[in-house]
């Protein structure tokens, strides 16, 4: 790199955009915001003006092209993440990109053989297991050889029904798998192969709330086997913010915002351990950190974020919407 700090750039640039750049510019010392991209170019100009950011582009192709940009934040809707990642991997640029990755396992595979034959990083932005108390509650597991048996675990938040918003428009590929069913399918799927617990495929249950939708407004995943498994998501209903792991001799609450992980509390054969995150940014940072120190080092393989569990994180939401006959959701633009 030309620079001692990495280069970022950012592709897309709506909400989740500005939530990650504010910890970019503010969090990540080793990190630098470089160039943002979006199809209009006034819309980029007003974003970089907004993080004094000096480079700025109306098309993705220039920001693919241009030789200082180290990696590439894709933050754009998710059907159109496949041909995004390509073109960037394609220029050389490693790709921290938006949950979820994709929409369907043939894509996903297709770009990590991609970046692998490019010896380049994909990884998938599951902030959640980046913040530090995840990864603390992780090592207390291993480190004391606790046994899981069940995990529970749902995101919802009520909307209303607007057919037009891309989160409940099929050709958006919007619903409650894709959106925020990933979250909950992450945790159980990272903690089974922390485990090294086998994963199988779980029964499906699907309520709509609206008549006129043509998404899935509320799914729930139940797993059975070595390790159960309860994991709710809905776009239309306001669910539990609590994640409840538990064992023979463990109860872990992830407590308020599960998936902004700032306060864990164990009880562990009679003894209490709590374990934070102290306050920062918008817990977007640590994955920017993480992402940051990999390109630094020229370490292509991340531990936090590993191949393995958006594989079959991808494999089990596309699995779960065929099965329920919401096929049309699951194709890239």
């Amino acid at each position: 790199m030309a620079n001692s700090k990495v280069l970022w750039g950012i592709a897309g640039l709506g909400n989740i955009a500005h939530r990650f750049v504010k910890d970019l510019v503010a969090q990540v010392t080793e990190a630098e915001l470089y160039a943002v991209a979006a199809r209009d170019i006034q819309r980029a100009k007003i974003f970089a003006k907004q993080y004094q950011c000096q480079t700025y582009f109306g098309s993705y192709i220039e920001l693919a092209t241009d030789p200082n940009v180290d990696v590439v934040y894709v933050a754009t809707i998710h059907p159109f993440h496949k041909h995004l990642v390509e073109l960037f991997l394609n220029h050389g640029k490693h790709v921290l990109v938006e949950k979820p990755a994709f929409t369907n396992l043939k894509d996903w595979d297709e770009m990590a053989n991609l970046a692998k034959r490019k010896g380049l990083i994909l990884a998938e932005a599951m902030k959640t297991v980046a913040f530090p108390a995840y990864r603390s509650m992780k090592q207390f597991i291993t480190d004391n050889n606790i046994v899981i048996s069940n995990i529970e675990a749902s995101f919802g938040t009520e909307h209303d029904f607007d057919p037009a918003w891309h989160l409940f428009n099929p050709r958006l590929a919007g619903g409650a798998t894709l959106d925020v069913g990933v979250y909950g399918l992450w945790l159980y799927a990272d903690l089974c192969y922390l485990l090294q617990a086998s994963i199988a495929t779980p029964e499906i249950a699907i309520v709509k709330d609206n008549d006129r939708s043509e998404v899935d407004e509320n799914i729930d995943f139940a797993f059975k086997g070595q390790v159960t498994g309860r994991i709710g998501a809905s776009i239309t209903r306001n669910l539990k913010r609590e994640a409840i792991i538990t064992g023979p001799d463990v109860e872990i609450v992830i407590h308020d915002k599960w998936w902004n992980p700032k306060t864990i509390d164990i009880n562990f054969r009679g003894e209490h351990t709590r374990l934070t995150t102290a306050e920062g940014g918008g817990g977007f940072e640590y994955e920017i950190d993480h992402l940051t120190s990999l390109v630094q080092s020229n370490t292509n393989g991340s531990t936090i974020f590993p191949h393995q569990t958006s594989r079959k994180v991808i494999s089990l939401m596309e699995n779960a919407l065929l099965r329920s006959g919401f096929d049309c959701l699951l194709n890239s633009k």
